[in-house]
């Protein structure tokens, strides 16, 4: 006998067709920015679901207050929310105007700030939100390989700024060594540890983990 199988239904069929609608969105709105402002975009193209999961892992267990680093489309931010961190607990931060007035669409009930990550200690909304309950861990789709080390200190030392002793800074990179200087490193107290790498992105892309080194303090 041969074995019928039942095609999808009306709902599901709509569910998909928006669901592709929406990817094909985020690709445009990405790539389009890409190509307007390409020393200011990490990449040409979101994040993978596979990169996106290695960034959310290399979260401490049972960190629930979160600021993500240039959201882009939201492909981290749509992660981070379904493992499970509430959108009361999560704040996004991206300078692009384009990208800050989509996310703002797109997660209506998140609060998306459009600022700069260097000076993020300083921004009324965000020193806000860590007041309100310490932030725990601070994820990053910036490109930080490329940029001068007063860049790369500018942002680290506001976001462990705004962090308890034990917060993590959890930052995504193409190269194969780890992405922030070591006079940076050592300028900030921090160590670095390689948290994984995928395969599954486009460029492949490693993971790192980076805390405040106690040993030093």
């Amino acid at each position: 006998m041969r074995a019928t199988t039942n095609p999808p239904s009306e709902s599901r069929r709509v569910a998909l067709a928006a669901g592709i609608d929406s990817l094909r969105e985020e690709l445009w709105i990405f790539f389009r920015q890409w190509l307007s402002r390409p020393l200011s975009t990490a990449a040409f193209s979101p994040s993978s679901r596979f990169l996106n999961r290695r960034m959310v892992q290399a979260i401490p267990p049972g960190a629930r207050r979160v600021i993500e680093l240039g959201a882009g489309t939201g492909a981290l931010t749509r992660t981070l929310i379904d493992h499970g961190i509430a959108a009361d607990d999560l704040l996004a931060i991206e300078f692009n105007p384009s990208l800050h007035r989509y996310l703002s669409r797109r997660f209506p009930g998140l609060t998306v700030v459009r600022g700069d990550a260097r000076a993020m200690d300083r921004a009324p909304e965000v020193v806000a939100f860590a007041r309100r309950s310490p932030v725990q861990a601070v994820v990053s789709g910036l490109g930080l390989l490329p940029m001068s080390r007063e860049a790369q200190y500018a942002i680290l030392s506001s976001a462990f700024e705004l962090m308890p002793e034990d917060g993590s800074f959890v930052q995504f990179t193409y190269g194969p060594v780890t992405p922030v200087a070591g006079a940076v490193m050592r300028s900030l107290g921090l160590r670095a540890r390689r948290h994984g790498f995928t395969l599954c992105n486009f460029p492949p892309a490693s993971v790192y983990v980076f805390t405040r080194d106690r040993a030093s303090g």
